[in-house]
């Protein structure tokens, strides 16, 4: 019988982003990976879009075709990813000349003839109870939510001869996939960031080159130099570095928040022939509205004008943002996030609406830990806003951040082109 590996190379097949659906010709790593098919626990930290979840459906369909019998359980972070874990199985099932026959076939789920059965579910509380498993892959596993409830659910139905993978990207230290990694625990490591993947650095990754050498390589080449600005440090550690303390969840750095004050202007009026952008966020209640207004003229950015006002009647607030803007000009734009849409509709002023969503939010917050990473926005930090930033995490439900969301709101339209101001008069309203 075929090993893994071989079986692999002689039957399976990718979509390639670029190429489309090509023969699967692996990667050093992955052959190295599926030589270990008989290791009953392995943990994988590892760059993002390498291959690992497609070679990690790979092996369990090569499990399912060649033993009996076999039960196996693929679990991702989202409905999403099992879906497409179990497409994979299917891409090279397809191209099989011989293999048993399918008896269930859908999008959570493959069963052939023999017995096996593969089933691709998304992570939640109650993952893996009740399933006795031969072989379990949890894929991006420090990212699926109950982590260490999934992990006992799971660990007691391989405990009797079965297998255990579990791959990942970083996601800051202290949490289970951090700790399974770093104390080994009988588990056989792997790990490949970036610079050990050919698709990303065709000549430094390799397996004959040191780890150095291979970096120094990757960092000369092509991708790297398209690529790297694109991301921050925070970014570029949990997506590419298997960096487990800089994917961590301090999201702006104090080197950074202290680098933007070096040479900050402080406070300014408007001068002729300079642009502006002014950024609120409007607050509920107890909460405080913050405006900040940047000089977009030169680089870096300069932070001009800052308020915050706390309990303060809205009407109040619509006046001195309207002032705002009437003394500096350009755009303004105000976060649109319930409270916020009265005061734009009532504003006399032209304001745009950053509309706040999940995703849009991350961006914005994003774009300023860029902007602040590469020197390119100056402010006087307040002894709020210095406290808000140094303490800002992802998970920003229970913090104060007023000052980061307007500071966020203005990174995210700097650089951006001027949107068209529609033609129209503007009257001071109240409520």
């Amino acid at each position: 019988m075929l090993s893994a590996a071989a079986w692999a190379a002689a039957n399976a097949q990718i979509v390639h982003p670029a190429r489309g659906r090509i023969a699967f010709d692996p990667y050093w790593y992955q052959r190295d990976f599926l030589a270990s098919y008989h290791e009953p626990r392995r943990i994988i930290l590892k760059a993002r879009q390498i291959g690992f979840s497609q070679v990690f459906a790979l092996e369990a369909l090569y499990a399912a075709i060649t033993e009996p019998e076999q039960m196996i359980l693929l679990v991702s972070r989202s409905q999403d990813l099992a879906v497409n874990l179990l497409r994979y199985c299917y891409l090279t099932y397809n191209n099989l000349h011989t293999a048993p026959a399918l008896i269930k076939a859908n999008e959570s789920e493959l069963g052939t003839a023999n017995g096996s059965r593969i089933k691709s579910i998304p992570a939640n509380r109650s993952t893996g109870r009740g399933f006795a498993a031969n072989r379990i892959y949890l894929d991006e596993f420090a990212y699926a939510e109950y982590a260490d409830d999934i992990y006992q659910s799971v660990v007691p139905a391989v405990s009797q001869g079965g297998s255990l993978t579990i791959g990942s990207t970083p996601n800051g230290a202290g949490n289970l996939f951090h700790r399974l990694y770093s104390e080994a625990g009988g588990f056989r490591r792997m790990r490949v960031p970036w610079y050990r993947c050919p698709a990303y650095n065709p000549i430094g990754a390799d397996p004959a080159l040191d780890d150095a050498q291979s970096r120094t390589a990757g960092e000369a080449g092509a991708w790297f130099a398209s690529e790297r600005p694109k991301y921050t440090a925070q970014q570029w550690a949990a997506e590419f570095e298997c960096d487990f303390i800089g994917s961590g969840v301090a999201v702006f750095q104090p080197v950074d928040v202290e680098r933007a004050t070096v040479g900050a202007w402080g406070d300014r009026p408007p001068e002729a022939g300079h642009s502006y952008v002014t950024s609120v966020d409007i607050g509920r209640r107890q909460d405080a509205t913050v405006i900040n207004t940047f000089d977009t003229s030169i680089e870096p950015y300069q932070r001009v004008a800052h308020d915050r006002l706390e309990r303060i009647p809205y009407p109040v607030i619509q006046e001195a943002i309207a002032a705002r803007w009437r003394a500096y000009g350009g755009q303004l734009w105000i976060e649109s996030n319930g409270v916020g849409d009265p005061v734009i509709e009532n504003l006399a002023a032209p304001a745009q609406p950053f509309v706040t969503t999940a995703r849009s939010k991350v961006q914005a917050i994003q774009r300023l830990q860029l902007l602040l990473e590469r020197g390119r926005i100056k402010a006087v930090w307040t002894p709020q806003e210095r406290r808000e930033l140094l303490g800002y995490q992802w998970d920003d439900r229970d913090l104060v951040q007023d000052c980061v969301m307007s500071l966020a709101i203005g990174a995210a339209r700097l650089d951006r082109p001027k949107p068209a101001t529609p033609a129209t008069s503007y009257s001071i309203r109240t409520w």
